[in-house]
C-alpha cells in the first residue's frame, strides 16, 4: 500500500446554477504525501473535496461532475458514482454532541469494516493522549475537538485522508502542533493526506505539494511550497461572491490509555440504534418535565369538563341531580373518546415537534449528517425511525397518563359538587358508556387508537422534514422549529376532525 497514489483525472465540477467551478483538473497526491489545496474563498474548494468524497448535496439542484478518482486498483467514475474512499475531517469537526468523546470514535469503529480494525493505534492514540473518553464533546477545546475528529475519522477505515479548514479557530502554536501530528500520520501509515485551508502559513513547513485552484483557468496547478510563491500566484485571482498540550507537556494524568482502545474496537452497529432509541424516548416521553407537562394538561382538562359539566348543564336547577348520572356517563365518554386524546395530541406534538426540529435542525447546520455518511453510518435511519416509533409510543403512552389524571381531576371535582354520594357511583356511571358498548369498545378504542396514531406519524414527519431541510444559522433553526409546531398541530387537528366524523358518523 505505500507506493499507491490518489490521482484525480479529467475533474469537472458544475454547480446548479451552471457555473463552472473546475474544468478537466488533474492532481495527484502521493503515498505519505501531505499535500494543500488553496485558493480565494468561495472559489470551490470545499465542492472539490465534498466530490472526492462523495458528499456533493443535490438537494439544492442537480450538479453535473465528470471525471475519475482512482486509488491503487480502485477506480471510480464521478459522473456516476459517489466516491467512498475518502474521509473527510469537516470543517467546524462535525461531531456528534450528544455523544462523548468516547463514543464518537466507537461509533466509528463500530461501523467500520472488517478490514480497517487492523491498523497501528499509535498515531490515533497521540491524538488523544490528554482527553478523556467519557468527556462531553462539549467541555473539549477546540483543539481537542479537531484531534476527535481526525480520530474519528481515521477509524473509520478510508484509505485517503481529506481535513478542510483544520487550522480554523487555532492559535499559532496549536495551528503548527496539529499540522505535525497530521504529518507523523501521513508518514505513519503510508496515508495520502489532503488538505483545503485558507491559511497556510501554518501548514506550509511541512507540506510536500500545494494545489492551487485556479478562478481564471478553472483549472487546479500546482505551485511552489513557497509563501511569497503562493502571494504571487493568488495574486489577481478574484472570485465573486488548539491543539492543547500534550501530557507530558503540560504535566497532567494521561487517561488510561485502554479505555481508548476499547472505543478503538468494533462492535455490533445496531447499538447504535439502541442507543438513539432511548435517548429520543426519554426526551419525547420519559423525562421527568414530560411527564409533569402532560399531567397538570389532563388534570386541568378533568376539572374543566366537570366544573362547566355540572355548572352549565343545560336544564340546570333541580334537573342537575335528577340527571347526575347521565351527565357523569356523558362527561366520562367524551373525555375518554375525544377531549383527553385530542388536548395530549396537540400538546405533545406541539412540544416534540420542536424538539425534533431543533435536533435534526443542528445536525443539519453542523454537518453531523454528512458525517455520519462519510463514516458509513446510517444517521438518518437511525434517527428517522427511532423519532417515528419513540414519538408513537410517546403519544400512545401519555394519553393514557393523560386519562388516568383526567380522571382523577373529575373525581375530585365532582366530589366537591356531591360529597354525601359514595365513590362507587361515580365509578359505575363514569365509565358507564364504555362498559355498555361491550364489544363496540374495542372499535372505539380502535377509533382513539388512529387517531394518535395518524397525528404521531403526520407530526413526525413534517418536524422530520423540516428540520432536515438546509440551515445556515441559528436563526433559520428558529424559524424552522416555529413552522414544525403550527404545521404539526395543524395536521393534529385535522386526523382528529377526520377519524371524530367518521366515529360518528350515522
Amino acid at each position: 500500500m505505500s507506493g499507491l497514489v490518489l490521482s484525480v483525472r479529467d475533474l469537472t465540477i458544475t454547480t446548479p446554477h451552471g457555473v463552472d467551478l473546475v474544468r478537466r483538473a488533474h492532481f495527484e497526491v502521493g503515498a505519505r504525501e501531505l499535500v494543500l489545496i488553496i485558493g480565494p474563498s468561495g472559489s470551490g474548494k470545499t465542492s472539490i473535496i465534498n466530490t472526492l468524497c462523495g458528499l456533493i448535496d443535490e438537494r439544492d439542484g442537480e450538479w453535473k461532475i465528470e471525471g475519475t478518482l482512482s486509488y491503487g486498483e480502485r477506480v471510480v467514475d464521478l459522473s456516476t458514482s459517489r466516491s467512498d474512499m475518502c474521509g473527510l475531517v469537516f470543517q467546524g469537526n462535525a461531531l456528534f454532541d450528544d455523544l462523548s468523546a468516547g463514543e464518537n470514535v466507537k461509533i466509528a469503529a463500530d461501523h467500520a469494516p472488517k478490514s480497517a480494525h487492523h491498523y497501528d493505534a499509535g498515531p490515533i492514540m497521540s491524538l488523544l493522549a490528554d482527553i478523556r473518553p467519557e468527556q462531553p464533546i462539549a467541555s473539549c477545546s477546540g483543539g481537542q475537538k479537531q484531534r476527535i475528529a481526525i480520530a474519528r475519522t481515521l477509524i473509520a477505515g478510508h484509505p485517503i485522508l481529506i481535513l478542510d479548514e483544520p487550522n480554523s479557530g487555532l492559535d499559532i502554536i496549536s495551528s503548527r502542533r496539529l499540522a505535525g501530528i497530521i504529518k507523523d500520520i501521513c508518514t505513519e501509515r503510508g496515508t495520502p493526506v489532503l488538505i483545503a485551508a485558507h491559511h497556510v502559513d501554518d501548514l506550509l513547513p511541512l507540506a510536500d505539494k500545494v494545489l492551487l485552484l485556479d478562478t481564471r483557468s478553472r483549472t487546479v496547478r500546482q505551485v511552489a511550497p513557497d509563501m511569497g510563491a503562493i502571494e504571487r500566484a493568488m495574486k489577481g485571482l478574484d472570485i465573486e461572491g488548539e491543539v492543547a498540550l500534550s501530557a507530558a507537556e503540560s504535566g497532567a494524568p494521561a487517561p488510561e490509555a485502554s479505555a481508548w482502545r476499547r472505543s478503538m474496537r468494533g462492535g455490533h452497529p445496531l447499538r447504535w440504534f439502541a442507543r438513539y432509541f432511548a435517548e429520543y424516548f426519554w426526551v419525547l416521553c420519559a423525562s421527568p418535565f414530560m411527564l409533569a407537562y402532560l399531567g397538570l394538561g389532563g388534570a386541568i382538562l378533568g376539572f374543566v369538563s366537570m366544573w362547566f359539566g355540572f355548572n352549565y348543564h343545560s336544564f340546570g336547577g333541580y334537573l342537575k341531580s335528577i340527571l347526575h348520572d347521565e351527565t357523569l356517563a356523558g362527561i366520562g365518554f367524551v373525555q375518554t373518546t375525544i377531549s383527553v386524546p385530542l388536548i395530549a395530541s396537540i400538546l405533545v406534538v406541539a412540544r416534540n415537534s420542536a424538539v425534533i426540529c431543533a435536533d435534526l435542525g443542528n445536525r443539519t447546520l453542523s454537518a453531523q449528517l454528512p458525517a455520519m455518511r462519510n463514516l458509513a453510518i446510517p444517521g438518518l435511519r437511525y434517527l428517522v425511525v427511532s423519532i417515528f416509533v419513540a414519538n408513537t409510543l410517546s403519544l400512545s403512552l401519555l394519553t393514557v397518563a393523560a386519562l388516568a389524571t383526567a380522571s382523577w381531576a373529575a373525581l375530585q371535582t365532582w366530589q366537591v359538587f356531591f360529597p354525601d354520594q359514595p365513590m362507587e357511583f361515580w365509578q359505575e356511571n363514569y365509565f358507564r358508556r364504555l362498559i355498555e358498548a361491550g364489544p363496540a369498545l374495542y372499535a372505539q378504542l380502535g377509533w382513539v387508537g388512529a387517531k394518535i396514531a395518524l397525528s404521531s406519524l403526520l407530526g413526525s414527519g413534517a418536524a422530520i422534514l423540516i428540520g432536515l431541510r438546509p440551515k445556515l444559522s441559528v436563526v433559520s433553526i428558529n424559524n424552522a422549529i416555529a413552522k414544525a409546531i403550527v404545521i404539526g398541530v395543524s395536521l393534529t387537528l385535522l386526523s382528529h376532525a377526520f377519524f371524530a366524523i367518521l366515529q360518528f358518523w350515522r
